[in-house]
């Protein structure tokens, strides 16, 4: 997986295609990084539920948005098969969303650092993840 992501990344440098799908994947993904962490924040400092939970929230509401946004404006896809790759999309956020719990409980509970901050690291390595399986397995 990592071998497929890496030759993606490289493919990125010479395909002037792929270069625009990753300027609008970028958007996308910012939009929706900041959906997300809205949530996170009016769940955890406002209402006061706990973090990891509160991120959970988050990515329930953030995933509808990214879906529609992936699908229909960074890779223009008009293709029918919306449970297909709705539930790839879907199987990629949820490893993406494992990561970034991953990443949160690490940095707050054994590192001590903001949840926040935290936050947005491991959106920008789940981007990453994200990126290269829609990219290679989903929308093609």
């Amino acid at each position: 997986l990592v071998i497929v992501l890496m030759k993606h990344l490289l493919k990125i440098r010479t395909n002037k295609e792929l270069q625009k799908k990753l300027i609008k994947y970028i958007l996308g993904w910012t939009l929706a990084a900041c959906i997300d962490l809205l949530i996170l924040y009016i769940c955890t400092d406002r209402i006061g539920i706990h973090y990891i939970y509160s991120q959970i929230i988050a990515f329930c509401i953030s995933f509808a948005f990214a879906f529609r946004f992936q699908k229909k404006v960074t890779f223009a896809n008009k293709s029918k098969q919306f449970l297909r790759e709705g539930g790839l999309f879907f199987i990629f956020q949820i490893i993406g969303l494992g990561i970034n719990l991953l990443i949160l409980k690490i940095s707050v509970e054994i590192i001590w650092l903001h949840y926040l901050i935290w936050s947005i690291v491991a959106k920008g390595v789940v981007f990453l993840w994200n990126f290269g399986m829609n990219s290679n397995f989903n929308f093609k």
